[in-house]
């Protein structure tokens, strides 16, 4: 079981999207090099780092001001509790965890799995919600009625709702699954 920290936003222009943190030390910022890339001006490109410590999750302020947690300003490592409130910039999220089931090394996935759709992916990274994801994909049928083939990325990209490097992320995370599980 791995533990993943959960940072869903409850206020700003992104309430409701879902930012999943499961490696052991993330960044977390507005630049295209970070873990996990956050659409807000106020965010500088290196925002915050987290760390999982044990079965703790800490954040850690990387630029002065612009990181609270429940109101208070914080300016060295703070541990994260679910429920917690955690702002940054605009935005504030509601702090929580979830446990994912890992399967063996070595493995073989099922045979009737496959590799996951695009759209899986960007849920998996917090990149994109559920709903988005319907959206992308209504997107994508309306535009096939009227003679219009496009995939779904491509959608999501024109859409704003992913920047390039996110795309390319989420392609390369299913190309890598792809070769994991069909290779020669």
């Amino acid at each position: 079981m791995i533990r993943t920290l959960v940072l869903t936003a409850i206020t700003g222009s992104q309430i409701g999207r879902r930012h999943i943190v499961s490696e052991r030390m993330s960044t977390l910022g507005s630049g295209p090099g970070c873990d996990v890339t956050i659409n807000d001006r106020q965010l500088a490109a290196r925002h915050i780092e987290v760390r999982q410590i044990l079965d703790r999750w800490f954040v850690i302020p990387l630029v002065a001001g612009g990181v609270s947690l429940n109101g208070m300003p914080v300016r060295s490592q703070s541990r994260l509790n679910p429920g917690d409130q955690l702002s940054l910039g605009a935005t504030t999220y509601r702090v929580s965890y979830e446990t994912l089931e890992e399967r063996e090394v070595g493995a073989a996935p099922a045979a009737a799995q496959g590799v996951p759709r695009l759209g899986e992916y960007f849920v998996r990274r917090g990149i994109l919600t559920q709903e988005q994801v319907a959206r992308v994909v209504r997107r994508q049928n309306e535009m096939q009625h009227s003679g219009v083939t496009l995939p779904f990325g491509q959608i999501a990209y024109e859409l704003g709702l992913v920047n390039r490097a996110q795309l390319e992320r989420a392609l390369n995370d299913q190309r890598n699954d792809f070769n994991d599980r069909f290779h020669d």
